[in-house]
């Protein structure tokens, strides 16, 4: 059974790592010629990709080696602290959906992109069409990640109130996190919030975690039937 700091770090880490791609986004592109209405030009997207292939596979091979991270943390959590609780088994099945999405999501970045990237380089014609396909079929998925991460934000937060072994107001603003998180699927605009909402949310809840001592799921069922 990993242990809480163990737990607590792992979370630390997928907060982290999901926040360091806002400045990759804000930043590193815009520096190579990429602007955020750029995102899906292929005439834009594309030159940069085959001449600079490490500026989007590095981030990709970072973001799989830490949502790889955030399975084992959303696992431990589950098998730590609530193994007999159906809202933290079916939060834990959302959070882990959202782990595997993200992890394909980059393993087509780091595999396909680069190949689309030299095609167009090479002149050939369908490499934009492609491009655009690939665009918007990830964009889609990502986003479904996303509502599975939503809903695992929320049930982990219930859970939490429940049990009463964090502060309230985490779990209720994780609640409140989550929601956004979810519905970035019906409103892709609310992406940017959350960029900025769930790292901070799962390194304050890691830190949370890490702190605790000695905790497992015998001794949080006696104050939850006591609640």
């Amino acid at each position: 059974m990993p242990s809480t700091r163990t737990l607590g770090g792992a979370l630390i880490v997928l907060g982290l790592g999901i926040g360091a791609l806002v400045p990759i986004f804000l930043v590193a592109y815009p520096a190579a010629g990429i602007a955020p209405s750029d995102a899906t030009n292929p005439h834009v997207v594309l030159p940069v990709v085959n001449s600079t292939p490490a500026l989007f596979m590095g981030p990709a091979a970072f973001e799989i080696v830490v949502h790889a991270v955030g399975a084992f943390a959303l696992l431990g959590l589950w098998a730590r602290f609530g193994a007999t609780s159906f809202l933290l088994a079916l939060a834990t099945l959302g959070g882990l959906i959202w782990m595997t999405i993200d992890v394909a999501d980059n393993a087509v970045t780091f595999h396909v992109l680069p190949l689309i990237g030299a095609d167009y380089a090479a002149g050939s014609a369908a490499a934009s069409a492609a491009f655009g396909q690939l665009s918007t079929l990830t964009d889609a998925i990502r986003l479904a990640g996303h509502f599975s991460g939503g809903l695992w934000m929320i049930g982990v937060s219930i859970f939490a109130i429940q049990t009463a072994r964090r502060p309230a107001v985490i779990g209720w603003f994780g609640i409140a996190f989550g929601a956004v998180f979810a519905a970035n699927l019906f409103v892709p605009a609310l992406l940017n919030v959350s960029f900025m909402t769930v790292p901070i949310w799962l390194v304050v809840l890691g830190i949370g975690v890490a702190r605790t001592r000695g905790t497992s799921e015998a001794e949080l069922v006696p104050r939850m039937a006591a609640a």
